[in-house]
């Protein structure tokens, strides 16, 4: 059993070794720029699971009335649609509505159709905002049933299944773009119990005169590492501290950099998923390496003192 004057000597030797040396400079910076990388493919997964939740999410679809329809017939299926548990927001839009939605999105289309006095060529039309797209199914059952056959334009139906598809096909780009996030992450993670235990090992070197001494005195083979495990944990722990500063004020300069991702941007939706997510994750994240680094710490100091421990 180790006792608490050998962890309270060995911790204090590794705090006055660090204040004392200036060459653990040059180990901080190695360790700064892989956990820098690692807080980087933090911010990628998080983006690509922000991706993910808007594909999933923010799924908009559109269905043709038939010009022909009943009234009535139009008003039961609007009705009986904002009932189901997998829409979240159904919207009729009128065909006047629509032509003026079109004049803001294509007025070039609204110039040419005014210019040859040509009628307004669209349909009324119910706008669908599904739960998640995981719903799409229930939705095309109920849509498809006989009774509404009368009321909505078939084709539409499978104008939106394409739609389908390509959502399904970005969700399947995404969910790779994470897994090979995920892989890196755990390549880095083994790249940096290496890089600490060469550290280790070129300090234990450089003072390979003073764990002999040690060893002659009959000292533990834990009390010879523990100074150095201790330098690790420092190490590791500045590390982390500046990489998420460092992280922080990027994604502050983001939207900077990327106007684009600006509110009211083409990518402010992503932005605004992000956010969250990142409130919550990153403080998850942070002290999930603060935990993790105790052991990453002792794995590379014990892997680089051995062989001067067994020398």
């Amino acid at each position: 059993m180790v006792s608490l004057t050998i962890l309270r000597r060995g911790i204090s030797r590794g705090v006055l070794t660090l204040l004392r040396e200036r060459q653990w400079l040059i180990a901080l910076g190695a360790l700064f720029g892989v956990f820098v990388m690692v807080q980087l493919l933090v911010l990628v997964l998080t983006g690509l699971e922000g991706m993910q939740s808007i594909l999933r999410n923010r799924t908009d679809l559109r269905l043709e009335i038939h010009a022909e329809a009943q009234d009535s017939d139009v008003q039961l299926f609007y009705t009986a649609l904002s009932k189901q548990s997998f829409i979240e927001r159904a919207v009729f839009i009128t065909k006047e509505k629509a032509y003026e939605q079109a004049r803001k999105s294509d007025p070039e289309l609204i110039g040419f159709l005014e210019e040859y006095t040509i009628t307004n060529p669209f349909n009324d039309t119910i706008g669908v905002t599904l739960v998640s797209l995981n719903d799409f199914e229930a939705f095309a059952k109920f849509v498809e049933q006989p009774q509404w056959k009368s009321v909505i334009n078939p084709t539409f139906l499978s104008e939106i299944s394409d739609q389908e598809q390509h959502v399904y096909s970005l969700l399947s780009i995404t969910k790779a773009g994470r897994t090979l996030t995920i892989l890196i992450l755990a390549l880095t993670a083994i790249a940096l119990i290496f890089i600490t235990t060469e550290l280790v090992r070129r300090r234990a070197i450089a003072r390979s005169d003073e764990i002999l001494v040690e060893r002659l005195a009959g000292a533990e083979s834990f009390s010879i590492a523990l100074p150095f495990i201790t330098e690790a944990i420092i190490l590791l722990l500045l590390a982390i501290v500046l990489s998420t500063a460092t992280a922080i004020l990027l994604i502050g300069l983001l939207p900077i950099l990327i106007p684009e991702l600006q509110f009211g941007g083409v990518l402010g939706p992503l932005q605004e998923e992000i956010i969250p997510l990142l409130r919550t994750s990153l403080p998850i994240i942070i002290l999930l390496e603060i935990i993790v680094t105790p052991f990453i710490a002792s794995a590379g100091a014990w892997l680089g003192i051995r062989p001067q421990l067994h020398s």
